[in-house]
């Protein structure tokens, strides 16, 4: 491949259609050109020149330094390469702001997902731990303490248990004589999860994974309850 063959190639990558490339090639292989040259030196068809050439000075690539007669000349690399690099740059800045957008309306965005197998409700738990700096839990079932409990330690977690529950490793916790089968799982106070657990019929969903903050701060109120009328451990593993 020729050194002018390169070019074209590299100016293509650059977004310039086959014509566009060859003719700001040839331009800055030979200097000012006159259409007819352009299209002789750039192989381009002799009817397609003119168009071809309007389109690189509306793109900033070349300009008419001559009307009469029609002369055009290249602009100079480093100018066009900047001026591409400021539009790419700008793509990139609304892009993001888009991106931004649209993530801020997902992490903003509420509902009910039913959890149909423990296995669905283990990964919601886990999610739940794993991306929350302050974590609620009460549980009244030992199936889902031992799924969550390696989590533990990565996170701020006070909970409550059932009394006669051994008391996890890590974290805040209480006891309490007798709770509701019914797990729950509080993550920055803005999501949950309940886990039905001996409440849930047979072949029936395992709980619901909820994401909508006043129903996360309702959740939460009701945990604070609960611990404060919980028997408060000294230490974890009690």
């Amino acid at each position: 491949m020729s050194e002018f063959d390169e070019a074209v190639e590299a100016l293509r990558e650059l977004g310039l259609s086959e014509y566009e490339a060859r003719a700001y090639a040839a331009l800055l292989a030979m200097g000012e050109l006159t259409p007819h040259e352009v299209s002789s030196a750039a192989n381009i068809p002799y009817t397609k020149v003119y168009e071809v050439l309007k389109r690189l000075e509306a793109k900033g690539w070349a300009v008419a330094v001559s009307r009469s007669p029609l002369v055009y000349a290249p602009r100079r690399p480093e100018e066009v390469l900047a001026q591409e690099r400021r539009k790419v740059e700008e793509r990139l800045r609304r892009a993001e702001e888009k991106l931004k957008a649209l993530e801020g309306a997902g992490a903003a965005a509420t509902g009910v997902y039913v959890l149909r197998s423990f296995a669905a409700l283990a990964r919601a738990v886990r999610g739940v731990v794993t991306e929350s700096d302050e974590v609620l839990a009460m549980i009244a079932t030992p199936q889902l303490l031992k799924e969550v409990e390696d989590l533990l330690a990565k996170a701020r977690v006070r909970g409550v248990i059932e009394t006669s529950m051994r008391t996890p490793r890590y974290g805040e916790w209480r006891r309490i004589p007798l709770i509701i089968p019914l797990d729950i799982v509080i993550g920055d106070r803005s999501k949950l999860v309940l886990h039905f657990g001996l409440l849930s019929p047979h072949g029936g969903p395992s709980g619901v994974l909820v994401l909508d903050e006043e129903v996360a701060n309702a959740a939460s109120k009701y945990f604070e309850k609960i611990w404060e009328a919980a028997e408060h451990l000294s230490s974890a593993g009690e």
